[in-house]
């Protein structure tokens, strides 16, 4: 029953948000802009079928795999996968099940399947490095599965220290929260974790307050790295990217890619 009210409760606060931005033409400005049409790809997930862009920086660059935020589409991160490109990263975002021409419905442990699947997508192309980028909702999603996928590092944007406190954060009821699980706690998954850890948040990000973020990348320890970004709402690195937020993270993706052991990178002609 609680799982139940949690996967109506995300279904529910997704259909409300795509409405809005059907409404106010914020969908219809993203689908415009959208340049990677011939970037889209279907990964299999389960039973289920996943609508995805991959965008390649080329053959021997360090990649990311994009779990995008609840009320969002792949198209809305076309903006962003073209600044990564410019900067040397590849990158992969899908749709979660139910979301755009995904099959299937939304629900937690379907979000964390489609994760991992999407992952072994990615890894399939044999780029020197796979980091795990969760933006909002997908932080929780990334915090998840970070484990359970062969990555090289995990970033974490503009997220929340845990699902339900991303809820109350959101105004939903102290009582509503408590009636369904905590699927998502971040700062607990993370503090699991062996691999490096980026958290990026702005100082005013307006939906999830900066302390979350704090303790997250506290939660880390030495694997922990913060850079607070000034001035940027919630979904602006999305709808109005820029270099100054997302040049960071392409450094820091980079840089782990640097690091990977010479063993592990993929041989001409394998």
């Amino acid at each position: 029953m609680r799982e139940a009210l949690l996967t109506l409760l995300l279904n529910v606060t997704s259909r409300v948000l795509l409405r809005s931005d059907r409404m106010n033409g914020i969908m219809e400005q993203m689908l415009s802009a959208f340049t990677f049409a011939d970037g889209r790809q279907v990964i299999p997930s389960g039973k289920r079928r996943l609508s995805a862009v991959y965008v390649s920086a080329g053959d021997d660059t360090p990649a990311v795999l994009i779990c995008h935020g609840i009320g969002e589409l792949v198209e809305y991160w076309g903006k962003v996968q073209g600044l990564l490109k410019g900067m040397g990263v590849s990158s992969l975002v899908f749709n979660y099940s139910g979301y755009g021409t995904s099959s299937g419905i939304l629900t937690t442990a379907h979000c964390e399947e489609d994760t991992v699947a999407a992952c072994r997508a990615l890894a399939g192309r044999d780029h020197r490095s796979i980091v795990l980028l969760g933006f909002s909702l997908g932080s929780g999603v990334g915090g998840a599965v970070a484990s359970r996928v062969d990555i090289d590092g995990l970033v974490l944007c503009e997220g929340f220290s845990s699902l339900r406190e991303a809820a109350m954060a959101t105004g939903f009821p102290r009582w509503v929260t408590r009636m369904v699980p905590n699927a998502w706690d971040t700062v607990h998954r993370v503090g699991e974790l062996k691999t490096p850890v980026l958290v990026v948040h702005s100082d005013v990000d307006g939906l999830f307050p900066l302390s979350m973020a704090q303790r997250v990348a506290e939660a880390c320890g030495p694997r922990g790295t913060l850079i607070v970004i000034p001035g940027q709402s919630h979904n602006a690195p999305i709808f109005a990217p820029t270099e100054d937020y997302w040049q960071p993270i392409a450094a820091w993706v980079k840089q782990r890619s640097s690091e990977v052991p010479t063993e592990r990178l993929p041989v001409a002609g394998d």
